[in-house]
């Protein structure tokens, strides 16, 4: 394991000293160090960390054939063991616990098209088969647990299986689908919203979706192959879509992919990409304000540990990821820029420099 420094920092507030490393804080985020867990030639991906920290789930393609697994390693590192056994060319991936830390959700192609699975921690396959927990037509993607374990979010396009961008959210029974009892749709956008992330209360779902305009479909600008993904969120019963982000940063438009709300609520990590950059950033969801975790580029995925204090991520290396993690993390949200003030002759004060901050 290492740790590593990202990017230029010189506006950063204070230094942290890790494992004989110099680690620098960014802004808006003090004591932070960042140590690598995983990294070799194959592809480990979709870190996720157990409820009681010891473990790292992730997706892998180590074994060859085609296809990928599923595993899980000490949080600390150590030897990888399989969880799952897809046949060749099967790909399963985006695994997430249960908040018991006794069985992880995933998804798989193991029935031709991606469907959401339970599968349980001690064992993996070797207790049985996974439990396969959606049952309609499309694809059935990222399932995740609400925190009192009662309900799992996921994203599928059952009802538009034909579209390339014809998801919407849905919300279903800890115990899966069954015939009188299917899951309920809680987004209803044409914007395709996905990667599905619950309130620590319950009450919330956060989401990514394209900006769609039915009246801009023709055009270049507007067409949903070419608009961005951004943040979103949903009442967990449905309701109205609140959007979170949107604009510019430096005159760059940016996308937002792989939203994840922190245990403790106060935090939405996701992916930011801004030109060909792309790096973990945090909202703080009291205000809105978003500011970089990492600036050094090919950084994605972020998820969070259950202490609300760590995030995981994969940093993606030529054609394979290795899996990060930064530590230490006390967040604070950036300040709100000096606004311009008028002279009372009228005229108007020179305007402060710009910020990296999402306004």
């Amino acid at each position: 394991m290492r740790t590593r420094l990202f990017g230029n920092l010189s506006w950063l507030i204070s230094t942290a000293i890790f494992m004989g490393c110099v680690a620098l804080p960014l802004r808006g985020a003090s004591a932070t160090t960042f140590k690598e867990i995983l990294a070799d030639t194959t592809r480990e991906t979709d870190p996720t960390p157990s409820p009681d920290g010891k473990w790292l789930a992730f997706t892998s393609d180590r074994g060859g054939h085609g296809a990928t697994q599923i595993y899980v390693i000490p949080a600390e590192g150590g030897e990888p063991r399989q969880l799952t056994d897809e046949p060749d060319s099967t790909r399963a991936g985006t695994p997430s616990w249960a908040p018991d830390g006794k069985s992880l959700l995933y998804v798989s192609t193991r029935g031709k098209r991606y469907n959401v699975y339970s599968l349980p921690f001690e064992g993996g396959e070797a207790k049985g088969e996974p439990k396969q927990l959606t049952h309609a037509p499309g694809s059935h993607r990222f399932g995740t647990y609400s925190a009192d374990g009662k309900r799992i979010a996921f994203y599928s396009n059952r009802v538009r299986p034909g579209e390339l961008y014809g998801f919407n959210i849905y919300v279903m029974d800890a115990d899966g689908e069954h015939e009188d009892d299917m899951a309920r749709q809680v987004t209803d956008s044409k914007g395709s919203p996905g990667h599905p992330t619950w309130s620590s209360d319950g009450k919330w779902i956060a989401f990514v979706a394209k900006e769609y305009d039915s009246t801009r479909q023709q055009t270049m600008e507007g067409n949903i192959l070419f608009t961005k993904y951004q943040l979103y969120k949903v009442p967990a019963n449905g309701g109205k879509e609140i959007r979170l982000t949107k604009g510019k940063i430096d005159g760059q438009p940016f996308e937002d992919t792989w939203p994840s709300w922190s245990p403790n609520g106060k935090w939405i990590a996701f992916g930011r990409q801004v030109g060909p950059k792309r790096d973990v950033w945090v909202m703080d969801v009291s205000s809105g304000k978003t500011f970089p975790v990492t600036t050094s580029g090919n950084c994605i995925k972020p998820t969070w540990a259950w202490d609300s204090k760590s995030i995981y991520y994969s940093l993606v290396n030529d054609k394979s990821e290795d899996i990060w993690v930064a530590e230490d993390l006390t967040l604070k949200p950036p300040p709100e820029p000096a606004r311009s003030k008028k002279s009372r002759a009228g005229s108007t004060a020179r305007k402060p420099a710009a910020r990296r901050t999402q306004r």
